[in-house]
């Protein structure tokens, strides 16, 4: 025998012994398997939520930078209001009213005033500005170089003639703001558009740091700024507000956790050498003005950042476009974030190992044990079944039975005050009549009564209440009547008076249980009315036990509710209007014996699978919590089982479903 034959003979002798454990293999694997295919699955969820996180960071701090800036805008917007409502303000003035403002925006670096002034006012204004304590004041220009001279003949000047700051900032009173011709081209746009502008980044002297402007035109008071030419002969001067950028960026930092989160800020409407603002740090909390720490092109790949548009953010400050870059660093997405996946690789395989070795101890008791519970349990499946379906009979019966004698109570309670009032209504109208005849014959016989009566009858509006008094008396009449007929409606539905078979309408059994499910009825929240279109035929007393048959007309229309409302939460709202929720009840009779009730709405409808189970005890398709899955079960005994009649059900999908009732005109006698 050769050594490939007795291997073989080996394995068909060791085969027998160890195929008791391939299901253990099988299971092992299994149990393997899905716990790798969970830390894949909560991986890519951890992933997804990492990704939300960093979204929602980036949409918190484009939130908190621009509730920073704005209201520092609004404070300035605040100075503008002064000068429309005081046309000239004074020095004093200026300052009392700017240093709240100051106070109370921090990140306002300061507010400077600056008028226009022509050619021809430059003397006059030169000299009245040495006046309030500036001896030798001149208007000035600045050079490249930054070095001040006097300023040269022009049209019209703009000198900085208030300043108003916290901190210290550099003198610059007198400087003719539109001798930098780039300041002068801003002047220009403003004062011709008549809309605040804002500048590109600059760097404060006397501190070093980033800051941008806001300039705000200011027309004379009383005059009309609507067109060009007006915006330029009206124009009064100029307010700016200093805005120093890493005051307000940390600001609105607050309260922020940006841990192992980097960002940039950048002006967008700048040209690209300067649209660089800010850098923040996450490592050292710190913001910084370094445009070489601006990120290259591959820093922007990183997986979590691979569209530009999950990680940036752009918001508009005045006329201009900023841009918020938020960049994660490598430790953002650690092990950390994916802790839960780890977990879940852990507990998966000891569980797997745990599993294993109590399925090697447990394989050799299982095919004692199996044999005899298998068979103690279809004993006890059955018993169980028999017991649920019925508790549940007996449950569903003693429900209906308490809404029947509740509702019995409601209507008994709410008609007897009723009758008392409905009935002496007749007596009120009749003494009500006889008065307003009687003062009818006093009008007639007394024409003119006394001054007192006369001012009386004007106060009480006499002739509008002869008029309204009956019709306030018929009013109440009318709505005394509706209520015993609701209340009549109500008792009809609860039939406490006709346990026993007897010939009833089927038609008020129907009308009593659509008001009992009026309010489902109408719009509710998110669930859009529902039409009920009745085509009653016309249909003998059918003899019957009226309760339980109002109990199966409450079961089907109510799931006709509930599979409108289910259907309707599946279509936009377009295709709700353009083909409502309806129900159709329609009566007829079926030869000369039985008379047919067939309730159908335009839902969903239901497939061939879920028909053929409809009537068996607790099958339900509703969410766990929401059916027994008995009403159409206890209604097909009601019909088929005491009234020897049929139910069924005709129904497609997407065409709703149609429930047939067809009941004996008389029952026979059973024994």
């Amino acid at each position: 025998m050769t050594a490939l034959g007795k291997w073989l003979n080996s394995v068909s002798k060791a085969l027998p012994v160890y195929r008791r454990y391939i299901p253990i293999g099988l299971t092992l694997c299994t149990s393997v398997g899905l716990s790798v295919v969970g830390f894949v699955m909560v991986w890519n969820w951890e992933s997804v939520q990492v990704q939300m996180e960093l979204q929602q960071q980036a949409d918190n701090l484009s939130t908190a930078l621009q509730r920073s800036i704005n209201p520092n805008l609004e404070g300035l917007k605040s100075v503008k209001s002064l000068y429309a409502v005081s046309g000239k303000v004074n020095r004093q003035e200026f300052k009392t009213f700017v240093r709240p403002v100051l106070s109370r925006h921090p990140a306002i670096r300061a507010l400077n005033w600056f008028p226009r002034v022509s050619a021809s006012e430059r003397q006059a204004y030169e000299k009245a500005v040495a006046a309030e304590g500036f001896p030798g004041f001149q208007i000035y220009d600045r050079l490249p170089t930054g070095k001040p001279i006097t300023a040269k003949q022009r049209q019209e000047y703009f000198p900085i003639t208030y300043i108003e700051s916290l901190g210290k900032v550099k003198d610059v009173l007198g400087l003719n703001v539109a001798s930098d011709l780039g300041r002068k081209a801003v002047l220009d746009k403003s004062r011709d558009t008549g809309a605040d502008i804002a500048t590109g980044r600059f760097k404060l002297v006397t501190n070093k740091q980033i800051a941008f402007q806001m300039i705000v035109p200011i027309y004379r008071k009383g005059t009309i700024h609507d067109t060009l030419l007006t915006r330029r002969a009206n124009l009064h001067g100029f307010l700016s507000g200093v805005f120093q950028i890493n005051d307000i960026v940390k600001y609105s930092l607050t309260g922020l956790k940006l841990n192992n989160i980097n960002f940039y800020l950048y002006d967008n409407s700048a040209p690209t050498s300067k649209r660089f603002l800010v850098f923040y740090e996450s490592s050292t909390k710190q913001l910084i003005y370094d445009p070489k720490r601006a990120p290259v092109q591959a820093d922007l790949g990183e997986r979590l950042c691979q569209k530009r548009n999950a990680c940036t953010r752009r918001f508009n400050v005045v006329n201009r476009q900023w841009m918020l870059l938020i960049l994660p660093t490598p430790a953002y997405e650690g092990i950390a974030k994916h802790q839960l996946s780890y977990n879940i690789l852990a507990v998966g395989l000891l569980w797997s190992a745990s599993l294993a070795i109590y399925l090697l101890m447990s394989l050799g008791r299982t095919a004692k044990i199996e044999h005899l519970v298998q068979e103690r349990t279809n004993e006890l499946e059955l018993a169980l079944h028999n017991l649920q379906k019925t508790q549940a009979q007996l449950i569903q019966t003693e429900k209906m039975s308490s809404l029947g004698q509740m509702v019995a109570g409601v209507a008994h309670e709410i008609n007897n005050p009723v009758s008392f009032v409905y009935g002496n209504l007749t007596y009120a109208n009749q003494y009500t009549q006889d008065l307003l005849n009687l003062v009818s014959l006093y009008q007639q016989h007394d024409p003119n009564p006394a001054q007192e009566i006369q001012e009386q009858i004007a106060a009480i509006d006499l002739d509008f209440l002869i008029e309204d008094l009956p019709k306030i008396l018929s009013s109440m009449k009318v709505g005394a009547e509706r209520i015993s007929q609701i209340v009549l409606t109500l008792r009809n539905f609860s039939r406490l008076d006709e346990a026993q078979m007897k010939q009833v309408d089927i038609h008020e059994g129907i009308d009593s249980t659509l008001l009992i499910l009026q309010h489902l009825l109408k719009a509710h929240g998110k669930h859009p009315s529902i039409e009920v279109i009745k085509e009653y035929g016309t249909l003998p007393l059918v003899q019957c036990y009226a309760g339980q048959l109002n109990q199966v007309f409450m079961n089907i229309l109510a799931n006709a509710i509930d599979a409108l409302n289910s259907y309707n939460t599946q279509r936009s709202p377009s295709e709700i209007q353009s083909n409502p929720s309806t129900i159709r009840i329609r009566t007829e009779m079926l030869g000369s014996d039985y008379v047919t009730v067939r309730i159908a709405d335009n839902g969903s409808g239901m497939t061939e699978e879920v028909r053929g189970k409809l009537f068996d005890p607790f099958f339900t398709t509703k969410p766990v919590g929401k059916g027994t899955g008995l009403g159409l079960s206890i209604s097909y005994q009601i019909v088929v089982e005491k009234h020897g009649g049929v139910l069924k059900c005709v129904s497609q999908p997407g065409q709703g479903a149609e429930f047939w009732i067809e009941i004996p005109v008389v029952q026979k006698h059973k024994s």
